[in-house]
This record gives structure tokens, C-alpha cells and sequence, in this order.
């Protein structure tokens, strides 16, 4: 090992050691990627920390570094580290960080991940104003994959996987609602006017019915300005004759329940056969 890479070895041992501070994900992979091979990238939950792809707090916290050599060579091994070996090794850059590309990522933490994590996981890939991937392009990839664990968990969620969500709590209330078996809602839809112009954008939608979802934060409260925002834009909404059910985490608790109900009697009351 060169001079260089045995510095480099001893600042990512000291930064993981170090107990008046404990160093971020990002920091060990950065600290560690002084030392790291040309042909090795970061992986699973380390190259979606450093993607800022959405993980369960669970993953997004854990120190251990996943990195992912080509097959016939030698993994890492050192304390924090956890070495995999790969016959395809799709390599992207996130600043000086080699990491794994957007969809390798997810396909890699597939098995730790829980049904609706992994779908929120996928719609995050699916999301934002610049998405990394489309839900066709999810499945296009996982109906290829074959003799590799969670290939049927990962072929449902790109099924299930949906353009333009904002966030893993859509999603939750997305899939208590369809395997409660009520017709899919729009994700993100914008209701507009008569004349045309732009009223409110809602997280999920039944455009038919006029009836649309929409799931409230703490922020949502505790943000006086955000509070007097809402109020001001559900009554715009309901000016168009929509009738809006605003939920909390409390209503996500025990399957749902509470959810479904509100959702089902919205639904029936503007005609909707259950």
C-alpha cells in the first residue's frame, strides 16, 4: 500500500473512532475514499446516502460503508466496511464519489427494505423535477433480472411505482388505498378553474369524483404562515366544488383505518359505487 493510501487508511480509521463526534455517512465515505481502488464504488445504502435517495431512517443512519467490487477481485475488509462483489459494476460520480447508478442502488437494497419502502424508494427515482428514471424504465430493468433475491418484491414496486410524488408518506397512503381495493387516485394532480388557471396541486386525486387527498405534515402547524397558506388553499379547492380529506400521521396508524373510512365516505357521498 503507497504512502497516501496508508494516511488516507488511518483518517477513515480515526474519523470512524472518533467518539466526541460521530462522523456522518458521508464523511467516512469521503474520508475512505481517499484509499478506495479506480474500480470500486460505493453501494446499497452508502450510495444512496450519498445520492440523497430516499432510505427509512434505519438505513440512512448506518455508518457500516457498502462498497462493491468487479467480480475476480478482492473485496475490502476492514472494521465499517462491507464489501460485495458484482459481475455488472455500473459506476457513476456524485461529486469525487463513485457510487453505484440510481437504479443498481435500489435493486441493492431491495431486501432491506419493506413493501412500502421499496415502492417509496422506486417513486423517489420517479420523482422530482429531474427524475432519474420512469416507472416504465423500472420495470423495463426489473422484468430482466432473474435468480437474484427480492426479484418479485422489486418487479411489484416498479408496477406500483409512480411518477411525481413528493414523498414516502404519498406513497403509504397511495398503497393503503389501493389494497384496500378503492380505485387509484392521481398522484399530484393540478386542479384548475373554469377558465383554466392553476388552483392547487394535491397529492392524490379522483378527478371524477372531485374528491382529493391531501396529507398534512407537523410543518403544516406548527408554520404559522404555512397554516394561514392552507387554509387559504383549501378553500380555493373547495370553491371548485372538490371536496378535500386532509390527514395526519394518526390516520396512517392501525392500516390505515381512519384513512380508508374518511376516503370511502368522500367517495360515496359524490357517487362513487364502493
Amino acid at each position: 500500500m503507497s504512502t497516501s493510501q496508508d494516511r488516507a487508511t488511518l483518517s477513515y480509521r480515526r474519523l470512524r473512532a472518533d467518539e466526541t463526534r460521530a462522523a456522518s455517512v458521508i464523511e467516512l465515505a469521503k474520508a475512505y475514499s481517499e484509499r478506495m481502488p479506480a474500480a470500486h464504488a460505493f453501494s446499497h445504502t452508502t450510495a444512496g446516502v450519498v445520492q440523497g435517495m430516499w432510505l427509512p431512517h434505519r438505513l440512512e443512519t448506518d455508518r457500516h460503508l457498502h462498497v462493491s467490487v468487479p467480480a475476480g477481485t478482492r473485496a475490502p475488509q476492514m472494521l465499517g466496511i462491507v464489501g460485495h462483489k458484482r459481475d455488472v459494476l455500473d459506476i457513476r460520480r456524485v461529486g469525487d464519489l463513485r457510487v453505484t447508478s440510481p437504479h443498481h442502488t435500489w435493486i441493492d437494497v431491495a431486501p432491506m427494505l419493506r413493501r412500502v419502502e421499496l415502492v417509496a424508494a422506486a417513486d423517489f427515482l420517479c420523482g422530482g423535477r429531474d427524475p432519474m428514471h420512469t416507472p416504465d424504465e423500472l420495470c423495463a430493468v426489473t422484468a430482466e433480472l432473474t435468480g437474484r433475491r427480492g426479484c418479485r418484491a422489486l418487479r411489484e414496486a416498479a408496477i406500483l411505482a409512480r411518477a411525481a410524488v413528493d414523498s414516502p408518506q404519498e406513497t403509504r397512503t397511495r398503497l393503503f388505498i389501493l389494497d384496500d381495493g378503492i380505485p387509484e387516485p392521481v398522484a399530484n394532480f393540478v386542479i384548475r378553474d373554469s377558465d383554466g388557471h392553476f388552483v392547487a396541486r394535491v397529492d392524490l386525486a379522483w378527478p371524477r369524483f372531485r374528491v382529493c387527498v391531501e396529507y398534512e405534515g407537523d410543518g403544516h402547524r406548527t408554520d404559522r404562515k404555512q397554516f394561514r397558506k392552507d387554509i387559504t388553499r383549501r378553500e380555493r379547492v373547495e370553491d371548485q366544488n372538490w371536496r378535500m380529506v386532509r390527514i395526519t400521521d394518526d390516520d396512517l396508524t392501525y392500516g390505515g383505518q381512519e384513512l380508508l373510512r374518511r376516503v370511502r365516505a368522500a367517495l360515496a357521498a359524490r357517487g362513487a359505487r364502493s
